[in-house]
């Protein structure tokens, strides 16, 4: 008799510890809800999907460090160029226009030439070259060599009509080939009537 009374005082006793383990469970659960709202008050958790409410309850303030970090720079660094040129250091670095990139070399070769013979008769204002190269494990056609961006944009704008996956790229240029800065780009007028009239 008396092994049974130890065995149901035994169990009574892990009833107790389990209970206890788990009303303290919810209590640190509720505690750590509190604090992540304090932290996050300003965070609308309505508006945010299960993900995002869990990373923004659980973001380190150690992400946010770098807004916040002061450099001590000296302030003769802080000025801003007091002349309104800007230097291109290496004449060489500039951008170009690249239409196809490929690992067929006999396709490449092809596009570069179907490129010039177009170019010929539908662009002025600049004689742009094709350039076919290797970069593995591609063959690329890039056209023309633009110092400045803005004038690699304006005449992908152009190549867009025949080329739709042309797109600017930085890449070493010849210098001798640069555009005038006063260079126009557009479609000669007998193209230009013709791509008028598609609009």
């Amino acid at each position: 008799m008396i092994f049974p009374r130890t065995s149901a005082a035994f169990l009574i006793v892990i009833i107790t510890l389990i209970g206890l383990g788990c009303s303290t469970s919810q209590k640190a659960t509720g505690d750590r809800d509190v604090s992540a709202d304090s932290d996050t008050a300003a965070v609308n958790f309505e508006n945010m999907s299960e993900l995002q409410r869990l990373l923004a309850q659980n973001r380190s303030s150690l992400s946010d460090l770098h807004t916040s970090q002061k450099h001590d720079m000296p302030a003769a660094f802080m000025k801003k160029d007091s002349s309104n040129e800007t230097i291109n250091s290496n004449p060489y670095d500039g951008y170009r226009v690249q239409i196809i990139s490929t690992r067929d070399v006999q396709l490449a070769d092809s596009v570069a030439n179907q490129y010039r013979a177009w170019a010929d008769t539908t662009i002025n204002g600049y004689m742009a070259r094709a350039y076919t190269f290797f970069r593995q494990p591609f063959y690329k056609v890039h056209i023309g060599d633009f110092q400045e961006r803005d004038q690699a944009n304006s005449f992908s704008k152009l190549l867009r009509r025949q080329y739709p996956d042309a797109w600017v790229v930085h890449d070493r240029i010849n210098p001798s080939n640069v555009p005038a800065d006063t260079a126009t780009f557009s479609f000669q007028k007998s193209d230009s009537v013709k791509v008028d009239s598609l609009k």
